[in-house]
């Protein structure tokens, strides 16, 4: 009698753990799934924002080379400034 006692404490113990973890792996199953919809929010986001970037990328390349011409004609100006003074 004392055996199976201890035989159904086993069981009734083990089943106590079996559920606390389900409710564990439940939470965690839950999370993933949370996650796991943000985390494609954030590449479909990444997806539309693309081609601005893509866009921002261009403009940087245009801007850069603008700047190399206005220093190109900075340096220009200054040499004509030179050639007038010279002149006059």
């Amino acid at each position: 009698a004392a055996e199976v006692g201890v035989g159904a404490e086993s069981y009734r113990c083990l089943a106590e753990m079996n559920w606390a973890a389900t409710g564990r792996y439940r939470t965690e199953c839950e999370r993933a799934a949370t996650l796991n919809a943000a985390n494609e929010k954030l590449m479909a986001r990444h997806a539309a924002l693309q081609p601005l970037l893509m866009q921002v990328r261009d403009i940087e390349v245009h801007v850069a080379d603008l700047e190399r011409t206005v220093l190109s004609l900075n340096e220009y100006t200054k040499r004509l400034e030179h050639r007038y003074r010279a002149l006059a």
